[in-house]
């Protein structure tokens, strides 16, 4: 129960990584609120998460349209009394070809995975600076925004626009006492990756992993609680790859 009486939003929480944490956040203790565009998907995960015997609620929300952004914070702190901790876990990707992105592609692209993490942390921030400051902030990244992977053009500027963007407010939010830290998976295998990965993209991706399989959602939700916890309060302006060693790896040999 390391997130006892701590007030949670998670953003994304309607499916994927997203799910993933706000279970296990509230397995952990803490009173969440599932954030997502997509309603149904955000009241199933509640649903999932009461059926646990925790408590929870879903607000429906575009994080790249900054009026439902101020509405999402206020409710997550008028229902559970406060925000101690925002994951910005809301995401879009898409396979696309350098020369094949369109302008709309990418103002898309940066305006949910970069613009719409802006917006988030920053309303969350204002909230914790207001009620005296202390707070965790976690963005879920991606190993896209470290290395260039082919066909993830806008997603992989977007991803590394977040690595950016996390130490930037972890250097300026730390005076209130507010971590900021991202978390940069490789493939996760969610619904929206079986989609998007053909048989042959996953044998690709598993001949430079050196462990051999995706992650599992629930494996990016526990380093988030680790994030979120007491145990990380000196952690800040931080990437935790959760990557299978991916990061660390240059030619994996036939020895």
């Amino acid at each position: 129960m390391q997130l006892k009486n701590k007030s949670a939003l998670i953003t994304g929480g309607g499916s994927g990584v997203g799910r993933a944490i706000a279970e296990h956040f509230a397995g952990e203790g803490a009173r969440v609120a599932v954030a997502d565009i997509d309603q149904e998907g955000a009241e199933q995960t509640v649903d999932s998460i009461k059926a646990n015997g925790a408590d929870a609620f879903s607000i429906a929300g575009d994080v790249s349209a900054p009026a439902e952004v101020a509405s999402m914070i206020d409710q997550a702190v008028a229902k559970n009394g406060g925000l101690n901790i925002i994951v910005n876990s809301a995401a879009i990707a898409r396979v696309q070809k350098f020369l094949d992105i369109t302008l709309q592609d990418w103002n898309e692209m940066l305006a949910v995975n970069l613009t719409g993490v802006f917006l988030c942390a920053q309303a969350a921030a204002r909230h914790m600076v207001k009620f005296g400051g202390g707070g965790r902030i976690i963005n879920i990244s991606s190993v896209n925004g470290q290395r260039a992977i082919s066909g993830r053009g806008a997603y992989t500027v977007a991803k590394g626009g977040l690595e950016m963007l996390t130490k930037i407010m972890a250097a300026e939010l730390g005076e209130w006492n507010i971590t900021v830290n991202s978390i940069a998976p490789a493939p996760v295998d969610t619904p929206m990756i079986k989609k998007m990965h053909t048989q042959s993209t996953r044998e690709q991706w598993y001949r430079v992993l050196p462990i051999k399989r995706y992650a599992r959602p629930e494996e990016i939700a526990h380093a988030a609680a680790f994030l979120a916890s007491d145990n990380a309060a000196y952690i800040s302006g931080h990437t935790l790859n959760v990557d299978g060693g991916f990061n660390a790896t240059g030619l994996l040999l036939d020895l």
